[in-house]
């Protein structure tokens, strides 16, 4: 049974043992200006910690079901474990419970931003900067989007108000030093990114932009010190490692200019790959959600041919290969994911569910452990690896990943009856083991044929 998810994302969620959740990568985005100072989520360094804030909000919303202040709680305690998906309709519930409230709409704004989708992700900062008028992330987030838009009075007037509202905001003096930038005024330009990383001194791109901004001056000594050290720290930059060609070139050091004009003729190619081969990903997906399933797996093919280590199109080929019952070839394809990007959460945890199908159970067990290494919060993981530990008849452990996967998303009907059936099986609370059942089958009734027969007279 294949369930297309809040967020585009679709899974396989069968009980049956040797059936476990997949999932496919959504579309690339294209990279951030990162005029913020950090990512909004980070991740949890401790689950349980997490989990526990996770489960107080959920609480504290069972006697207040109306209070959207309680659901922004949730939505950031959510985003702390890395279940975004969770998160989003967290924020959204609190939106619609009070849309008077900024955080939810600056939160869809990061979660637009994060999908590309920059005119969206500008309204809802807009809407969230409206709301709050002193929120300096709000605004900075807005500045970065009306720059990729290319509005650079509006991007100029948010950059500046943030600086009257926090003078010590890097991001905003980087963004400013953009605007300068495309404006030709370059004296400007060095000023604003001299303050940037005077305030961040490891805020890269500002180092990159700087050294750029020096190539423009024609002032090659300086830029090639600048530019060294952050080709050093970020290689597979091609404006740094072109402008810093360019800047030994005109220093008169011509060997080591063409050994860095290969090195950004390599990383150009290489980008041309990739911008390809996301396309054709993408193109994968649309087919994919249409049901055109040979369609998708000869894109998703396309996509690794430009590109062969996108692993993002690898756990999607699979994806679609697993659903045409082709389990081994789609396998090969979840190995080639996790070889490619070794963080990758949601292809270990694929891989992990491949080799479930084989019997591998030990070797699976290490696939969502990895899983959940990279992304802690990962419900489906969680609830992927109770099964493999039921299987390895490690009850107790088990146990504690079902009921980490329904404190993360209680709407996941599967973990709810793994847990419930998991309880009844070794002589636990019955009256616990059958409220699980029931909440389960409630949330999905189909999943009643699931049930083994000999739990069946546990159902409601």
């Amino acid at each position: 049974m294949l369930l297309r998810t809040a967020s585009a994302v679709w899974c396989v969620c069968l009980l049956q043992a040797s059936q476990f959740v997949l999932g496919q990568t959504t579309a690339s985005q294209l990279p951030q200006l990162h005029l913020s100072a950090s990512p909004d989520n980070a991740g949890s360094a401790n689950l349980d910690d997490a989990l526990a804030r996770v489960t107080a909000a959920r609480q504290v919303l069972r006697v207040h079901p109306d209070s959207a202040s309680d659901y922004v709680s949730l939505g950031h305690a959510l985003k702390s474990t890395g279940e975004n998906d969770a998160a989003s309709r967290a924020f959204q519930r609190a939106r619609e419970l009070d849309p008077n409230l900024a955080e939810p709409w600056y939160q869809e704004g990061l979660r637009e931003a994060d999908r590309g989708d920059w005119s969206r992700a500008a309204e809802n900062f807009r809407r969230a900067a409206e709301l709050d008028p002193k929120n300096v992330l709000a605004r900075l987030e807005l500045g970065e989007m009306l720059l990729r838009a290319g509005d650079f009075e509006q991007a100029t007037t948010e950059l500046k108000l943030v600086s009257r509202l926090d003078p010590r905001n890097s991001g905003a003096h980087y963004g400013l030093g953009l605007v300068r930038l495309q404006q030709g005024d370059f004296a400007a330009a060095e000023g604003e990114f001299r303050r940037a990383i005077s305030l961040r001194p490891e805020f890269l791109p500002a180092q990159e932009s700087l050294g750029e901004t020096l190539v423009r001056e024609h002032r090659w000594g300086e830029a090639v010190a600048i530019l060294d050290a952050a080709v050093a720290s970020n290689s597979k930059s091609l404006n740094a490692t072109n402008a810093l060609a360019t800047a030994l070139a005109n220093s008169g050091d011509r060997q080591r200019a063409e050994q860095e004009f290969q090195k950004a003729r390599e990383i150009a190619r290489q980008e041309n790959a990739t911008a390809h081969a996301t396309g054709e990903n993408n193109r994968g997906l649309e087919l994919w959600y249409s049901g055109k399933l040979q369609e998708a797996a000869t894109a998703f093919r396309s996509a690794i041919a430009a590109d062969p280590r996108y692993a993002e199109a690898h756990n999607n080929l699979g994806g679609v290969l697993w659903q045409m019952d082709d389990h081994s070839s789609a396998g090969e394809e979840f190995e080639a994911a996790v070889r490619c990007r070794a963080d990758f959460a949601q292809g270990h945890n694929n891989w992990g569910s491949a080799l479930v199908h084989a019997g591998q159970i030990d070797r699976a067990l290490e696939e969502f452990r990895a899983a959940l290494k990279y992304q802690p919060g990962f419900a489906l993981a969680h609830l992927n690896l109770g099964k493999a530990l039921t299987a390895r008849h490690e009850v107790g452990a088990a146990e504690t990943e079902f009921r980490r996967a329904v404190a993360l998303v209680p709407e996941m009907a599967a973990a709810h009856l793994q847990l419930g059936l998991l309880l009844i099986s070794k002589g636990g609370s019955q009256a616990e083991a059958r409220a699980e059942l029931k909440e389960g089958l409630r949330l999905d009734p189909t999943l009643s044929s699931s049930i083994p027969p000999q739990y069946a007279h546990e159902l409601p």
